[in-house]
């Protein structure tokens, strides 16, 4: 059998004019080699797959070749070309500090180094995840990498470039590779697809480059793995069965669904891809971009950011001409809350199709539940009178009475009542008057004038989703000023909505009503303006510790069962028996 070279191997980039994606990086290194000002250490970092390590065998094999062309390609057929291309050049050394990482490793590296080459002019170092070395090789190594010999020249490579001593970054000349663009990786697949005679479509090789996240690597290993199951004939179908991606045209579907306001459409289509074993967090990711892609599909400027084939690209462009702004912002950003939430929910499927029937309601329904600013006062219709600001009345302290007791002073006719258990630390805010009362029942009331003939605002309806949103940003809020504990009280429970402007908040032990008791103030205000609801109330709960169980003696067990059979009476004194405590 033919020995099998995978395609990174044997497609791997051998001059500079090969390399993919690295530009800036092959460019620089051309014109150092050209001008002979090549240093003496270079730091080549970046992400995996994407040239590192060919670019540091390109540079190596290229100071050494004595016949270089004028396009800095190697001649091929010099002693040291020969012995690089069958694999024992003796002035090109590999070391790979993941296995090779202690302190004996690199001595033994610094004798080679005193040993000058005896073919070509220079001895290139290659180390490879140099980013393993221990702290005591690091150190070892300072002093050759800082003088080295004339003829010696080190190259590291790694992915980790924070864990580098700052030390090692000061003496190398530091290249940072970057991600391969989706661009240029399918162009690259495309271009080794002909070679190899295989009929690949364009759309398949998108995929595929998407699927590679930058790294050109795990794009050629995801094509020859693609090229063992579908032959010389790579389809668009075999990629998303085979890598277990969704099928783009459900996403163009289900925005066509919000679109016609039909969400009983785009919840049957969430529950087809479901049962096609995919995920529905997945589902979120992928519709969340669908929408960021239609959004830059708007404009012809933002258009380079697409990063999908030709035909795609076309799709976009149509769908986007009849989606709105407003629905993509709002798309966007109800589903990164529900990406965030997503984890912590104990229904994560209702939360989905929940945010898929509140994208499709039009967009004056959908944000009616959020909070909005107040609208500008409108201008009375006759001249002579001007607007007269809204008297702000503080109601006297509320009486204690029971809840929703009509006809008592604070009293909530027609409100949920709030959770009332043990140890509750509540504090109640005075509610203005019931926003429904005409201004000839305001004027009866006592502390009240009417202001002419406008009405107060009525507040936004509390919303659960954006509770639980504004709630989580205060608590990280907190964690980023090292309150760690009220943090963790915050988050040991989730908020729930008990009223039209009541929210509810419980806690289970003294600790967190002494936190919360310190917090609350703050807290309130930051919900009543995040919310839009001046008058919003947080009731704090002290959750009732659950009484023990009664441990029952023998004793008590025989009185419980004769209390239900006097006989067991008699039985006791006839075998005169001893029951203990």
């Amino acid at each position: 059998m033919e020995r099998y070279i995978v395609s990174a191997r044997k497609y791997r980039p051998a001059t500079f004019d090969t390399v993919v994606g690295q530009e800036h990086v092959t460019g620089t290194l051309m014109n150092a080699i050209r001008t002979k000002h090549v240093a003496q250490a270079f730091l080549f970092t970046g992400p995996r797959g994407v040239g590192k390590t060919t670019c540091a065998r390109i540079l190596a094999r290229t100071i050494n070749c004595e016949n270089l062309h004028d396009d800095l390609t190697t001649c091929g057929t010099c002693p040291s070309c020969m012995s690089f291309e069958e694999g024992h050049s003796l002035n090109i050394f590999e070391l790979d500090a993941a296995s090779n990482n202690s302190v004996d490793d690199i001595r033994n590296l610094i004798q080679q180094v005193q040993i000058a080459p005896q073919v070509g002019t220079r001895k290139v170092y290659i180390i490879d995840e140099v980013h393993m070395l221990s702290a005591a090789a690091f150190n070892a190594f300072l002093k050759t990498l800082e003088e080295p010999p004339s003829y010696a020249i080190f190259i590291l490579a790694t992915t980790e470039k924070h864990k580098i001593l700052p030390t090692i970054l000061s003496r190398c000349q530091v290249f940072d590779f970057r991600r391969i663009t989706v661009g240029d990786i399918a162009h690259h697949l495309a271009g080794i697809a002909a070679k190899e005679g295989i009929q690949a479509e364009q759309q398949a090789l998108h995929v595929i480059a998407q699927k590679a996240d930058g790294g050109l690597r795990d794009a050629l290993s995801i094509f020859d793995q693609l090229v063992s199951y579908g032959g010389d004939r790579l389809t668009y179908a075999d990629v998303l069965k085979n890598l277990n991606v969704l099928d783009q045209e459900h996403y163009f579907t289900v925005t066509d669904h919000l679109l016609n306001g039909d969400a009983a459409g785009a919840l049957v289509v969430f529950n087809e891809i479901l049962f096609q074993g995919f995920d529905a967090h997945l589902f979120v990711a992928g519709l969340a971009h669908h929408f960021r892609d239609l959004l830059v599909s708007r404009d012809p400027r933002t258009i380079p950011l697409l990063e999908v084939s030709d035909e795609w690209g076309a799709r976009y462009a149509q769908q986007a001409k009849l989606v709105t702004h407003d629905l993509l912002v709002r798309g966007l950003e109800r589903l990164g809350q529900v990406d965030v939430q997503y984890k912590n929910s104990k229904e994560p499927r209702l939360l989905v199709e929940l945010a898929l029937i509140m994208l499709a309601q039009p967009a004056s329904t959908a944000n009616a539940t959020q909070p909005q600013a107040a609208p500008a006062e409108k201008k009375s219709p006759d001249p002579s009178l001007r607007p007269i600001p809204q008297p702000v009345h503080v109601a006297p302290p509320v009486r204690t009475a029971p809840a929703n007791s009509p006809g008592e002073p604070g009293g909530h006719v027609g409100t949920k009542p709030g959770r009332r258990l043990a140890g509750a630390v509540s504090i109640r805010q005075p509610l203005a008057p019931a926003m429904e009362e005409t201004p000839a029942q305001l004027a009866d009331q006592p502390g009240t004038e009417p202001a002419g003939t406008s009405l107060p605002q009525a507040a936004p309806e509390l919303n659960q989703a954006l509770l639980l949103r504004v709630w989580d940003e205060y608590a990280k809020l907190l964690k980023r000023q090292n309150k760690v504990s009220m943090h963790a009280t915050l988050m040991a429970n989730r908020p729930e909505i008990t009223g039209p402007q009541e929210v509810t908040f419980t806690i289970v032990n003294t600790v967190q009503e002494n936190y919360m008791r310190d917090e609350k103030p703050a807290l309130l205000g930051h919900l009543r303006q995040q919310l839009g609801s001046p008058a919003l109330n947080l009731i704090v709960v002290k959750q009732e510790a659950a009484s023990p169980k009664r441990r029952y003696t023998p004793k008590d067990r025989f009185m419980i069962m004769a209390e239900k059979n006097p006989a067991l009476f008699k039985l006791r004194e006839d075998l005169d028996l001893d029951l203990g405590r």
